[in-house]
Parts: structure tokens; C-alpha cells; sequence
């Protein structure tokens, strides 16, 4: 039986006589880290974790070779899998439904392909149904090893236009959309990594071809694995088709499944003859099989063939012979159905990605006590599939090619139909969800959000397509506070520049203003604060107050940028009087967090009392991303006063807080503070790192790099970290911060907080708080 990490770990320091404290020392790691990895409670460490055990364990190349094949690929389950968070820049592979059949001698050559010295981009072409994606996980699970970089699974079914794919990959990389939205503008951010990128369901979006060709030339460690019905048609691309299962493979999986539906196949002549006949009816298409299997299950094979003799077979005569198989067998399927059944399979089409039983009722048109049943027929014949719940939401999705083929049973006025029906779920969504954003349930309300973003896209293209520009205009403002943070703030732009060209209402506009001045404020502050003000003045025509004083305080914070210090001040101020007015909790929060900022460089005193108050406001209200903004305002006043302890306590938190919610928007910040206060500590490799990461991360979600309130100390503590480390030695550790996972970011965090808590204790003890020590350069020395 082969040993997990964790044993392998064990017997190397034990073989060497070394004590965890001794091996974590050697690796710059903590003894809690390393007692975690024995343990089995930390089952995926990070590549670079396990070098470094294999640096400190000076282990020869076979040694090193079979510790790092031990560690368990991302698609890899146990006992723990369910607690496990994936990293932000390292995508969780999915594991294929049940087993892999029929395709061993494929999936090793495409395998041996991804990982070969010449070959850089892969396609599996092939009909829908045919399993292209399943092959895709399996070759990508068994080439893992070879990309240290992450095997990150990208599912393009819910991006609608081609342009639209570069964002949808950054995004899968944990880097948010903001101004990434070419290949050029990719290409520095996948740069150097080892990396595979497994890009599901492209056929809807070939034109994307040159642009998936340019990043794979200008990142020669990526590899890039697609799936698509057909080729990309780029020089780079080698085709490799996927033909349907042979005979004895497709029988092997028709039973597989049937049993798994919880059929009882007996193994008789009749029985056996008609699995054969029902399996060269599907034509050796993996989800046909699947579809007949379960249809099998409720009917038995030999009545279900029996039932197959009325069904044309015969598909479009330009769609090649799989393909006219695959729609024979899922009308067949639909024909199963009750009718209301099959009415709600060609309404539930227009959604992309996954959606609740709420919106799946709004879609299906009818009372609800009819769109239920008919969803259970539908999930239990497999046309519909059950996915993880968000949030105590049940989540469902079409198989892509299921709905494709049931888009095509729409006639246009019933596409449009259904389609203004998803907007007015998708809609209702919003509009319920707007105030959690804005209050204690700003966390889950992320979640559901970001589980119905493919059909948010959906919607804004089909409402602009009808010119219902008020409705977009609603949408985008209630989405606003989501798309900022989840760094989505590149599409939003781009959807609020299209809805401005349309006529609209005044409260429309006004509601417009105040999103696109809110996802403009740290990627264009000056253009924020025009469109800002344009928004109050908008606002106040509109007689909306509410609208007048959110667009008040975008006025305020992006005056922090662009405007002199008595114009911060007064905007500022306007504003928490305007949301003390109102008492609005948000709004007097976000108010007191602006005129603590506002007062920061001239008025600490002041600053202090109100961020303190800005800080009670959002604890209270249950604000986990203002909560981690005001403790960042805090802990840049706490290190202008050289109070480190409590500076890397309050960042400490700030840094789990946006880890908690994926906060990508202002992360920047806090890296910059972070790295300043590890500087002033005497930890300038830590330092060094952190500033890395901060550059990558400025750079990746397109905020300015420097905030005024923290540009000084930003460039002091830059240059004595050089100073401290040297030109090559700062360069060095500079580098790996900008691969800095968060998970890192966070681990470093809480190694600085407790740093900077025991500034007294002796270099050994200090090494427990994980932190690679470096003992501080007396300034004199310091060139």
C-alpha cells in the first residue's frame, strides 16, 4: 500500500534524526505546519512547501520524486475533502461521475501530449455527448503532476460571447476580471507558472481561437487542454477527436449506470439482446448511455426498445450521423416525459450555468405546483442534474448538450418568453439580495450571487437587446457592491457603458451613475469622481435621496484620490451628514471610514476616533468587507504612530476577513500595509514577499497601486526592505510574492501578528511563528 505525505514526511525527519521544530527551522516553516502535514490534517501542501521539506531533507532525486507524486491531486477525496478551501489561484479539478470506461489507451496519449516538450495546446473535439469532458479531467488528472503551477478547470458553457473567455480564465485563476479582458493583458500574470488550463465546452465560442494562441505563445510553461465540437483552428492546436465507445465498452457503461439508477439487469437472452440493441441505438454516445440507462431503469431495456421502434431516428441531414443519434435519443428521452415536463426542459434552455427551483418555477411559466413535479421528472431522467446547494439553495443545472438540444424545441416568441422570464428572476434576485449586501447578510448574499453570475450575463445582454435600459440600469445597481468585490468591475464597466447610450428614466440614470462610479472608484478614480457627481445631481433631480447620498460618498472616497485635502474633508463631511440624515447603517459606516481617511494625514487623533467609531458601526451592522477596510485605515494609523503589534493585529484580521469573502477589490491595501509593518519589524524578506504580492495583485485587479493616505510609507518601507536585503536578494524574494497564493498571504499575516506580539523572544521561539527570521541590518550597514 503506498504511504500518504504525511507518512513519507514522517519517516524522512525520523531516518534523520530531526525533530519537527528542527525540520520546520530548516524549511522556514512552522512546527504546527509540519506537525499538521504528519498528522494527515493538512493532506495538500503547496509545491513550494513540499521543496522546501525536500531542501531541508536533502533527499536525493528518487526520494524527492515519490514525496512529491504522494501528494494528492485536487480532484483527490477523504475524510477531510469537505473542509477543504480551495486556493484562490489553483482550481479544484472536478471528478468525473462515475468511472472512466473505455478510454484507457486515449487518455494516456492525451496525457503523454499535455505533458510533451513540443505540444502546448490540446483539443478534444468530438459531438456533443461523447465525452469529451470526462476524457478531459481524466488525462488532466493523470498529468497533474507534471504542472506544479495548478491544473485549473475553466467551464465556458455560461460565457456567451467569445470576447468573454479571457475574463471567464482569469477569473478561474483568482484574478478578477478588472482590465483583463486580452490575451496580452493575461499573458504577465501566467507567465513563468507551470500551469494547465483545461477549458470545457469552447464550440460556442471559436472565434476566441487567436486569442487562446497568443497566450499560449507568450507563456511557454502553459499548457492548454479545450474541449470543443469542433477545432479552434489556430496554428498551436494539435485535434485530437473523440469517437463514441466501442461495442463492448459501451455495453460495460449502459450497465454501469442502469445499476447505479438502481435497475435489476437480469442476465438473460432477452434482457442482454436488447442492452446490445439499445447500446448501437445510442450509438456508442456516452450520454446517450446514460439517458437510456436511466431510462432503462424505470421501464426495463427490452419494453424501452420496444418503445425506441416509433421514435425517428433520423436527425438534420447536415449534422453529422452521431449527432442526428444523439438527438434521436434525447427527443426519444423528452418523449418519456409528461408534457409539462418537456415544456419546462425547453424553457429551463435559456439559463446558462446552474440555477435555484425559484427561478426555474419563474422560468417554467406555470404554477409552481406543476414546475416542481415536472423538475423531479426531469432530474430523475437525468435531463436535469442536481448540483451542490449555496447557501441552503438548491442549485440545478443542464448538461450543455441537454440544453442546447432543448433550445432547439423553442420557438423564437417562446425563447424571448423565457428569457424575460429569467431576467425577472434574475432580477428579483437582485433586488432581494441588495440590502444583505449592504448588511449582515453581505456574505451569503456573495455566495448566491456569484452562483447565478452566468445568468446575470445572460440577462444584461437580453435586456440591452430589448432596450429595457431601466431594468439593466436597476440590475447593475443592485449587483454593484458584488461586482466590486468579487473583481468583476472590468464587465461591469463595459455593461454600464452600453446601458448609458440608452434612453432611460431619471431614477434609472441615476442608479447607473452610482454603479459605474462605484466600479470605476479604484481602477479610475478621476473618472469616478466626475461620474460620481454627475450621479448626485442626477439623483436630487430625481428627488431620490437615498441614490443622492450613496452617490454623495463615492464623491468622497474618490476625492481621497484625485482632490485637494479641504475638498476631502468637505465631501466627506456632506457625506455623514447626509447618512446620519438618512441613518441609514451602511451609508454611516462607509461615511465614517471616508472622514476617517479624509483626516488620516493631518487630524491622527481625529482620524482614530472616527475610524473607531466607523469600525463599531460595521461590527455591529455585520459588514465583513467594510469591517476589513476600516480595520486597514486603522492599522496605517497605528504604524505612523510605530505601534506594529497593534498594526499587524489589525491586518491580521483584515487579511482573513478578505479570505473569508474573497475580496479582491481592496486587497492591495492591505498587502502594502502588511509588508510595511514586516519591514519595520526587521523582517524584510517577509516584507519583500508581501510587496510582490501586493504589486501582483494591484496589477491583476487594476487599482491604483498607491493609495495617497499610504504613498509614503509605501516608499519608505520599499526602500529600506531593498536597502535591508540588497538589490539581488529583495528582486529574489519580490518574485515569489507575486505567486503568492492567499492561503500564503494569510499564514504570513498571522506570522507577523505574533512577530510583532513577542518582539522580545529569542530567534527560536519567534521561528514558531512561522516566519523566515531575518536579523535586522543596523541602518549603518545597510547599502
Amino acid at each position: 500500500m503506498d504511504c500518504t505525505f504525511g507518512e513519507l514526511l514522517r519517516g524522512h525527519r525520523i531516518a534523520r534524526s530531526l525533530t519537527q521544530e528542527q525540520l520546520a527551522e530548516r524549511a522556514r516553516l512552522s512546527p504546527k505546519a509540519i506537525s499538521a502535514l504528519e498528522r494527515g490534517e493538512r493532506r495538500r501542501p503547496y509545491p513550494h512547501t513540499v521543496a522546501a521539506l525536500a531542501d531541508a531533507l536533502e533527499l536525493e532525486a528518487a526520494e524527492r520524486a515519490v514525496l512529491v507524486r504522494s501528494v494528492p491531486h485536487p480532484a483527490a477525496t477523504g475524510p477531510d475533502a469537505a473542509h477543504r478551501s480551495p486556493a484562490p489561484h489553483a482550481g479544484c479539478l472536478p471528478v468525473p461521475a462515475g468511472s472512466v470506461i473505455g478510454r484507457g489507451d486515449q487518455r494516456a496519449a492525451v496525457a503523454a501530449l499535455l505533458t510533451s516538450a513540443h505540444q502546448r495546446m490540446v483539443t478534444l473535439t468530438g459531438p456533443g455527448g461523447v465525452g469529451k469532458t470526462t476524457l478531459a479531467l481524466a488525462a488532466a488528472a493523470d498529468a497533474g503532476v507534471a504542472f506544479p503551477g495548478g491544473v485549473v478547470m475553466v467551464e465556458l458553457a455560461s460565457v456567451a460571447r467569445a470576447d468573454a473567455v479571457v475574463p471567464a480564465i482569469a477569473t478561474a485563476l483568482g484574478l478578477p476580471t478588472a482590465n483583463i479582458d486580452t490575451a496580452d493583458a493575461l499573458v504577465p500574470y501566467v507567465r513563468g507558472r507551470r500551469l494547465l488550463l483545461v477549458l470545457d465546452n469552447l464550440e460556442h465560442v471559436l472565434e476566441c481561437g487567436p486569442q487562446l494562441a497568443t497566450l499560449v505563445a507568450g507563456c511557454r510553461d502553459l499548457v492548454v487542454l479545450a474541449t470543443s465540437r469542433a477545432p479552434l483552428r489556430v496554428r498551436a492546436e494539435r485535434e485530437v477527436r473523440v469517437a463514441p465507445l466501442d461495442p463492448a465498452s459501451a455495453v460495460q457503461m449502459f450497465q454501469e449506470r442502469a445499476l447505479a439508477a438502481g435497475a435489476v439487469l437480469g442476465g438473460d437472452h432477452r434482457t442482454t439482446s436488447a442492452v446490445a440493441a439499445l447500446c448501437e441505438r445510442a450509438d456508442g454516445l456516452p450520454l446517450a448511455l446514460e439517458l437510456a440507462a436511466s431510462a432503462a431503469a424505470l421501464l426495463g431495456p427490452a419494453t424501452l426498445l420496444e418503445r425506441l421502434d416509433v421514435i425517428p431516428m433520423a436527425g438534420p441531414q447536415d449534422l453529422p450521423h452521431r449527432q442526428r443519434s444523439m438527438a434521436a435519443t434525447l427527443r426519444w428521452s423528452l418523449d418519456l416525459l409528461p408534457a409539462d415536463a418537456r415544456l419546462l426542459l425547453a424553457r429551463l434552455s435559456v439559463c446558462r450555468g446552474a440555477f435555484s427551483l425559484a427561478a426555474a418555477e419563474e422560468v417554467g411559466g406555470a404554477d409552481p405546483s406543476v414546475v416542481l413535479p415536472a423538475l423531479t421528472d426531469l432530474v430523475r431522467h437525468a435531463l436535469v442534474t442536481r448540483v451542490d446547494d449555496v447557501e441552503g439553495t438548491e442549485r440545478f443545472r443542464l448538461l450543455e448538450p441537454v440544453r442546447q438540444f432543448a433550445a432547439d424545441l423553442l420557438e423564437p416568441g417562446e425563447r424571448d418568453e423565457a428569457r424575460f422570464a429569467l431576467a425577472r428572476a434574475v432580477l428579483g434576485t437582485a433586488r432581494a439580495l441588495h440590502d444583505d449586501l449592504r448588511g449582515s447578510g453581505q456574505v451569503p448574499a456573495l455566495r448566491l450571487l456569484d452562483a447565478d453570475f452566468g445568468n446575470v450575463r445572460v440577462t444584461v445582454d437580453h435586456l440591452l437587446d430589448h432596450g429595457a435600459a431601466d431594468e439593466a440600469a436597476e440590475l447593475l445597481w443592485c449587483l454593484a457592491l458584488h461586482l466590486m468585490i468579487r473583481g468583476h468591475s472590468s464587465e461591469a464597466r463595459l455593461w454600464a457603458e452600453r446601458i448609458h447610450s440608452f434612453p432611460m428614466s431619471d431614477l434609472a440614470r441615476a442608479r447607473l451613475l452610482v454603479a459605474w462610479a462605484g466600479v470605476l472608484l479604484l481602477a479610475d478614480p478621476q473618472d469616478a469622481h466626475r461620474v460620481s457627481q454627475e450621479g448626485v445631481a442626477v439623483a436630487r433631480h430625481a428627488g431620490n435621496d437615498d441614490l443622492a447620498a450613496d452617490a454623495l460618498l463615492l464623491a468622497a472616497a474618490s476625492a481621497l484620490f484625485v482632490a485637494d485635502e479641504s475638498t476631502t474633508q468637505r465631501l466627506s463631511d456632506e457625506a455623514l451628514q447626509a447618512a446620519r440624515t438618512d441613518g441609514d447603517p451602511w451609508r454611516v459606516t462607509q461615511a465614517l471610514l471616508a472622514v476617517g481617511q479624509s483626516a488620516a494625514a493631518g487630524r491622527p487623533g481625529e482620524a482614530a476616533r472616527t475610524l473607531r467609531a466607523a469600525e463599531a458601526s460595521a461590527r455591529r451592522t455585520g459588514l465583513s468587507f467594510e469591517t476589513g477596510a476600516i480595520l486597514t485605515a486603522r492599522a496605517i494609523l497605528a504604524e505612523r504612530q510605530k505601534d506594529y503589534a497593534t498594526a499587524a493585529a489589525l491586518l491580521a484580521e483584515a487579511v482573513g476577513l478578505a479570505a473569508t469573502i474573497r475580496n479582491s477589490w481592496t486587497l492591495p491595501y492591505i498587502l502594502s500595509a502588511l509588508a510595511g509593518v514586516a519591514v519595520q519589524l526587521g523582517e524584510f524578506e517577509a516584507g519583500a514577499r508581501l510587496f510582490g504580492a501586493w504589486a501582483s495583485y494591484a496589477a491583476e485587479h487594476a487599482v491604483v497601486a498607491d493609495h495617497p493616505v499610504t504613498l509614503d510609507l509605501v516608499q519608505r518601507d520599499l526602500s529600506e526592505a531593498r536597502s535591508g536585503l540588497g538589490e539581488i536578494a529583495f528582486e529574489a524574494e519580490f518574485r515569489i510574492g507575486r505567486e503568492t497564493t492567499m492561503n500564503d498571504v494569510v499564514e504570513l499575516a498571522q506570522a507577523i501578528e505574533c512577530r510583532a506580539g513577542g518582539r522580545g523572544l529569542t530567534t527560536r521561539q519567534n521561528s514558531r511563528c512561522g516566519l523566515p527570521l531575518v536579523a535586522p541590518t543596523p541602518p549603518s550597514a545597510r547599502s
